[in-house]
């Protein structure tokens, strides 16, 4: 009997199937046209971090872990009358007692050069299957994507007092296989871009031939070699990521500057660079560079991320280096637009930033500056507000901080903002929040107008499987604090409180 689990949840395999040994972990998939998909799988150690190069299962290096985890892209089963997209064969035993999990995940090649992203592959899911007689024991499809990831990992199996298990996990990331590897403590190498050949400059007219020509020396050519030396010393290389298509062959589509219809969220580029520098003037031939050796190409950097529906999801990104997401930073920010009432007073404004928190030990509260409620960065809840703008002027707004390093102790944050003074006008505030950590910065609008309520529920902050924060937006009205309580579940008295 199958057991379906939703993502954030866990399922046993050993304990409740005695006995169990080599399984098939099955994903498929459909894709859109063009879109060419990735399986990988990581085996982790502690701290979820790779020790070696070849802890990386892929279509590169489709063995691992002693022999006791192995790709079959060659030669996948049918179970239950289907073929998944991409199997790996593993014998639990076989494991070795240094991984403590193996993380499987999807990634679109080349899918930020391309301007793919997750949203155009629907039918995600993954199950275990029992290899001895081909019966399915765990199922997780994954529900729809935001529209901004290009990585995913979709689940992990894991050893817990001695038996293995499954989480279903979700967790989508910008910046493919590579910004994975690098998650997971695994340093990659991109393919660097071939160099153009150098323009020719236009032949220059033929002088007459003098009466007696001296022959003049032709230096000989150099041969260029564009692909970097090695470095000397006994640091090993970086993996190199570099395969052709897996999946129909042919050339990359071209890229597009629309992303799929009714993809969301929307993705903010970098600001333009300098303008180029104007051409040559006409008759003048143009200098021809020297060739300079091939450099390893910047990859896409994506400066924010703007979640523009409700229920749009994105998880954040671990600091390259370490297992950490580090400090998260919250920002309310708004415009006070200043009018003229009765009497020549005006009037605008003032917004609060503030947060319901639920901690893994069960201690609830909130953090906002309306009782003084401040909270704390380095104890219970490891949440603080920074201060409180009633101008609305200040450039910093207000701030909100999260101490990543107890991820794990965290269960649940909603983020909200209150109009404090002033007119219940949303549109008037114009507010929008800001969440800055691992990655690109995670932008939510309060543009959802109309409402006259004086409360709004921005965004919900979740733990996933203790490996990462996502962000939700939630963008809903209130009348006040105990109503949006209710309508998230956290069970709080409140009284009146003042600043």
């Amino acid at each position: 009997m199958t057991t379906t689990i939703i993502r954030g949840q866990k399922a046993d395999l050993t304990k409740t199937n005695p006995g169990l040994d080599r399984v098939v972990v099955g994903m498929g998939w459909q894709g859109s046209p063009g879109v060419d998909i990735d399986f990988s799988a990581f085996l982790l150690g502690p701290g979820s971090k790779a020790t070696a190069d070849e802890d990386l299962i892929f279509y590169g290096n489709p063995a691992g872990a002693g022999g006791a985890v192995q790709l079959q892209t060659e030669s996948r089963s049918a179970y239950a009358g289907v073929t998944d997209n991409e199997q790996v064969s593993i014998s639990l035993s076989g494991v070795p007692a240094a991984y403590e999990r193996i993380a499987f995940s999807l990634t679109l090649y080349e899918g930020e050069k391309r301007r793919q992203n997750f949203a155009g592959v629907n039918g995600v899911y993954l199950r275990i299957v029992d290899a001895r007689g081909g019966s399915e024991l765990v199922r997780f499809t994954l529900d729809k994507t935001s529209g901004v990831e290009t990585a995913i990992v979709v689940g992990e199996l894991y050893r817990y007092n001695g038996e293995w298990k499954f989480s279903a996990v979700g967790s989508g990331y910008t910046g493919g296989l590579e910004a994975l590897c690098g998650s997971f403590g695994i340093d990659v190498q991109s393919e660097p871009e071939p160099i153009p050949a150098p323009t020719p400059a236009p032949p220059a007219p033929t002088p007459a031939r003098p009466a007696n020509p001296t022959p003049t020396p032709t230096p000989s050519a150099q041969p260029f070699n564009p692909v970097p030396s090695q470095p000397q010393g006994g640091n090993p290389s970086p993996l190199n990521l570099g395969r052709p298509s897996q999946q129909g062959g042919g050339n990359p589509p071209a890229s597009s500057s629309s992303a799929p219809n009714g993809s969301s969220p929307r993705v903010i580029p970098p600001p333009p660079g300098s303008n180029p520098a104007p051409g040559p003037q006409s008759g003048t031939p143009a200098p021809v560079p020297a060739p300079t050796p091939a450099s390893r190409p910047a990859s896409p950097s994506l400066q924010k991320i703007e979640l523009t529906k409700r229920g749009d999801k994105i998880s954040l990104e671990k600091k390259a280096g370490t297992n950490s997401i580090g400090e998260i930073l919250i920002n309310l920010n708004w415009n006070q637009r200043k009018g003229t009432g009765f009497f020549g007073k005006t009037s605008g404004v003032d917004l609060d930033l503030g947060c319901l928190f639920e901690l893994k030990d069960g201690y609830k509260g909130t953090v906002q500056a309306l009782g003084r409620a401040f909270g704390s960065l380095n104890d219970e809840p490891y949440v603080m507000l920074d201060g409180d703008d009633r101008t609305g002027t200040k450039s910093g707004g207000e701030n909100m901080r999260i101490n990543g390093a107890h991820l794990r102790d965290i269960k649940r944050i909603v983020v909200y903002a209150f109009i404090y003074e002033g007119a219940a006008n949303w549109a008037q505030a114009d507010g929008v929040v800001t969440i800055k950590g691992g990655g690109p910065d995670i932008v939510v609008r309060m543009d959802e107008h109309g409402s006259r309520k004086g409360m709004c529920a921005v965004a919900m902050i979740t733990n996933v499987g203790d490996q990462t924060f996502s962000i939700e937006r939630l963008v809903e009205y209130f009348s006040g604090h105990r109503e949006l309580d209710q309508a998230y579940g956290w069970g709080l008295r409140w009284t009146t409180g003042s600043k």
